[in-house]
């Protein structure tokens, strides 16, 4: 479990990184289609925020602390800080690859929870999965 409990916080850490970086774009974000980006960043992040909370929950639930600090995040995630972004190409560019970041994150954990027995944590993290890659396929296609 302990195992486990260090996957989950490396993609506790992914997502904090990843969901800062959507928030920025949602700020940020300039262009024709501002109203359709702002709204959808806003719908991604607002879903990231609540896989956060049941993630966290969750290494709690299995007995060890989720990390919470942002030096912490920032030291241990593969997600780097995306600034100064606010092209609506690139901003999309962004999401589309940290979502898919974020799903072979998940699939690595899901693994792992899979093989351990621990199958309410591969659950969750196959529902999240299902989730990052239809939302990735929809940013793919505003793109086309």
């Amino acid at each position: 479990m302990r195992d486990l409990n260090d996957q989950m916080n490396d993609l506790l850490s992914d997502y904090h990184v990843f969901y800062q970086n959507v928030r920025g774009f949602h700020w940020n974000v300039k262009g024709a289609d501002f109203f359709i980006l702002h709204e959808k960043f806003e719908e991604l992040y607002t879903q990231l925020y609540q896989n956060i909370d049941d993630l966290a929950e969750r290494i709690i639930t299995i007995g060890y602390k989720p990390l919470h600090s942002y030096s912490k995040y920032l030291s241990q995630s593969i997600h780097k800080e995306v600034t100064d972004v606010s092209g609506e190409e690139e901003t999309v560019e962004q999401v589309i690859k940290g979502l898919g970041v974020l799903s072979t994150s998940h699939r690595k954990v899901a693994q792992l929870a899979g093989e351990i027995g621990d199958i309410v944590t591969e659950d969750m993290l196959t529902n999240f999965v299902a989730d990052l890659e239809k939302r990735m396929w929809m940013f793919t296609m505003y793109k086309k």
